[in-house]
């Protein structure tokens, strides 16, 4: 992959998310782009719906999370 292929991908997220993700790439020897690169490579043939129990959770709890911020905003 050359960098004109690359996109800037943005997100806020909570303080304890955004340990967690900083935690695991520290513990693993990742950087969180690495490991967001390869997460999306996956995530791009997954079925819809997702068929494993924990990216069924996954999604859920994403939904959850998603209503949450949009009635703040409103």
């Amino acid at each position: 992959m050359v960098a004109e292929d690359r996109e800037v991908i943005s997100a806020k997220v909570s303080q304890g998310s955004a340990a967690g993700w900083r935690k695991f790439c520290e513990d693993n020897g990742v950087s969180l782009a690495a490991l967001l690169e390869v997460a999306g490579l996956h995530l791009a043939d997954e079925t819809n719906p997702p068929t494993t129990t924990e990216r069924i959770e996954m999604i859920e709890e994403a939904r959850a999370i998603d209503i949450q911020r949009r009635s703040r905003r409103t």
